[in-house]
């Protein structure tokens, strides 16, 4: 089959896996309804033949990920930013530990200015958003870090709660539940990571 087809297929099912709640690509395994009628009628296949030619079949997977996970409904996928979006990407899941200690030891050092305690960066209002949400929002906290640190703290179930009229944090509730099964986390060596950072063990 035609790999450039077979990128438009991958990236038919994510489009759809990031932008709604009914469509899961694992579960479902990526099978969407895609005919080569449509394909062929696309105003960016040059791009999507380059992506087949230039990626194995991980790295499409990849690349489409790390493009859905900014936000954009449509993924930027075939834009001229894509490729340095999903090496941004690389990078941050190259030194993801190290990322996140970092990230976690700098949200900590926020609240400790503040005379709080670190879990109050989930503290939460209707007039205002918590501290996690402000931080990732002007690009100091990484969206892999909100995906881990929901792993142990749940929060977005509160938020989804307080915030579900709010004008962001629908979209972003979305990316951090549905990027969260491509991001391999080892639970007992990033909850030793952020007991550490945090001061509950010795470092």
């Amino acid at each position: 089959m035609d790999k450039a087809f077979e990128v438009y297929r991958y990236y038919l099912a994510l489009r759809l896996h990031f932008t709604t709640d009914k469509y899961d690509a694992i579960k479902q395994r990526g099978k969407v309804r895609a005919s080569k009628q449509a394909f062929a009628k696309r105003t960016d296949l040059i791009a999507i033949r380059k992506i087949a030619e230039s990626y194995s079949d991980k790295d499409i997977v990849n690349f489409l990920v790390a493009n859905f996970i900014t936000g954009d409904r449509w993924g930027g996928v075939f834009d001229t930013e894509a490729k340095e979006r999903f090496m941004n990407w690389k990078k941050r899941i190259e030194s993801l530990s190290y990322t996140f200690e970092k990230e976690v030891s700098y949200l900590l050092l926020q609240m400790e200015k503040q005379g709080k305690s670190f879990d109050t960066i989930f503290d939460s209002s209707k007039n205002e958003h918590p501290y996690i949400l402000k931080s990732y929002l002007r690009g100091s906290t990484s969206i892999e870090t909100l995906v881990i640190l929901n792993n142990f703290y749940n929060y977005v179930i509160k938020f989804d709660k307080e915030y579900n009229n709010d004008l962001m944090w629908p979209d972003i509730s979305r990316i951090i539940k549905k990027y969260s099964p491509f991001l391999n986390v080892q639970q007992e060596k990033y909850n030793g990571i952020l007991r550490r950072a945090i001061g509950l063990e010795p470092a």
